[in-house]
């Protein structure tokens, strides 16, 4: 019995050495790194593409010797997993598992151990599938970085920033984009970009793109309006260019996007200004021109007048003074005009003031442009000075009414000089310089007239006059 027991099993031996024999034949050809060990981690056979890998000359003896001497370095991690294989008869695998060889250098290493069984079902050893995946991995590490450092730049960027269709639709956008146009991510991602453009923008929006698909241009930029959530319309600079696929077709446009709405409305501001300066300028050189004419009008009829030069001076001073009174109103005013009111004041007070109940002064609120400003001071001036020397204020009981209405259907304005309480009046044989003053000024800037009459109770002058629209401005009287 025992002596046929032994040749049975001398021929199953027999049989499964040459069945594994037939194996080893195979696998030494195989394209992958294959190993085959005993239960003592001994080496059966290793397969060419195995040695390969493992940096070992292709004539390398490695049958009978243990897998651990070979390769001392092998982690200890690695040895217990084979262990386990053993005697758990499990299949363990890792995709890319990093393996550090004696030189220093790390190798990305694929591999699975699977236990192969005797004839009995008995684990027989194991058998040990390799392959160096180094430059995969390290691509996919590379990929992986360039992702992670491509998002960090798109997340993070100053700038809005999108990926979006070639039908307009946005594929992915940052959180600066979604900040400029008030709209989440998944709100923008629901939009086309059509649909937060100003309508008078859209057509050189479309335009841009059509020449970038059309290879007419590699990319461009433009200043546009958005309409964010808020509905208020934003000014941002775009810039566009086209990402195409290996198929050289059009895949998706980039779009960076920065908002300028700060810098459009300071750009705004400052055209309106030099708007302003240069109408300033040139109201400002129209101004003294016209001062500067009705000065040289005022001393040349003056002397004419005036024999004496005495008293030439001293009437020329006087006019002078009255210009210059109201200039202090309008440059107050910077050059905008000045009320009926103050002018009247102005150019009344050196010859007497209403607290002195010679002069009263009754009107509605009237806003004079400056050129009628200056006229209306030199009338009230000529019609004091009158008044001083042969009127009402040459005496102490005389009286000057001054009043007017206006009517702010045609802008007409009324006044009338009415004196009271002077010595006896009576009309004069001639015109002088005084009443061609009045009434070409009146006649002239303000497109009116004036009459003059001498009834016994005192002078009286009745005036029209035609202001623009902006005389009746509530708004320059309203208390600030």
């Amino acid at each position: 019995m025992t002596g046929r027991r032994s040749s049975n099993e001398d021929v199953a031996e027999s049989t499964q050495t040459i069945a594994l024999s037939g194996v080893i034949a195979a696998l030494k050809q195989a394209p992958l790194g294959i190993a085959i060990f005993d239960r003592e981690m001994r080496y059966l056979a290793a397969s060419a593409q195995f040695l390969t890998d493992q940096g070992l000359s292709g004539d390398t003896p490695l049958v009978g010797r243990v897998h651990y001497e070979v390769f001392p370095q092998i982690p200890a991690r690695w040895r217990a997993i084979h262990a386990a294989a053993l005697q758990n008869g499990g299949e363990i695998s890792h995709p890319a598992d990093p393996f550090m060889r004696e030189d220093g250098q790390v190798d990305w290493i694929r591999w699975s151990v699977k236990p192969w069984r005797t004839d009995a079902g008995a684990v027989g050893g194991l058998v040990l599938y390799t392959e160096v995946v180094t430059p995969s991995v390290e691509a996919r590490l590379h990929l992986e970085g360039a992702e992670a450092q491509y998002r960090a730049v798109f997340d993070q960027a100053a700038m809005g920033v999108a990926r979006v269709s070639v039908d307009g639709r946005f594929l992915e956008v940052n959180d600066r984009l979604c900040a400029i146009t008030g709209y989440g991510h998944d709100e923008l991602r629901d939009m086309r970009f059509q649909t937060i453009t100003h309508p008078d923008d859209l057509g050189t929006d479309r335009a841009k793109l059509a020449a970038l698909l059309a290879r007419e241009i590699d990319t461009f930029s433009m200043e546009k309006r958005y309409l964010p959530k808020s509905g208020d319309a934003i000014w941002a600079s775009l810039t566009v260019s086209l990402v195409r696929n290996a198929a050289d077709e059009p895949a998706y446009f980039i779009a960076i996007v920065e908002d300028i709405t700060a810098r459009k409305q300071v750009e705004a501001e400052q055209r309106q200004y030099q708007s302003q300066l240069r109408l300033m300028i040139h109201e400002l050189n129209h101004r003294v021109k016209n001062t500067l004419a009705t000065v040289q009008s005022m001393a040349a009829r003056t002397m004419r007048s005036e024999p004496d030069p005495l008293i030439a001076y001293q009437k020329f001073e006087a006019r002078l003074l009255s210009l210059s009174q109201v200039h202090d109103v309008l440059t107050r005013e910077r050059w905008h005009g000045a009320a009926l009111l103050e002018v009247a004041d102005r150019a009344l007070s050196p010859f007497a003031n209403r607290v002195s109940g010679q002069v009263a002064i009754q009107g509605p609120n009237v806003w004079l442009q400056p050129d009628a400003a200056l006229s209306m001071a030199l009338v009230f001036h000529e019609l004091a000075t009158n008044a001083a020397k042969y009127g009402a204020l040459s005496v102490d009981g005389g009286r000057i009414d001054l009043s007017w209405t206006f009517d702010a259907t045609d802008n007409r304005l009324d006044m009338v000089w009415t004196e009271t309480g002077g010595p006896p009046v009576k009309a004069a044989s001639h015109k002088g310089f005084g009443s061609r003053l009045i009434e070409r000024s009146l006649h002239g800037e303000l497109r009116g007239s004036a009459s003059m009459d001498y009834p016994a109770s005192g002078f009286t002058c009745t005036m029209q006059a035609r202001l623009p629209p902006t005389a009746n401005l509530a708004s320059r009287f309203a208390p600030s």
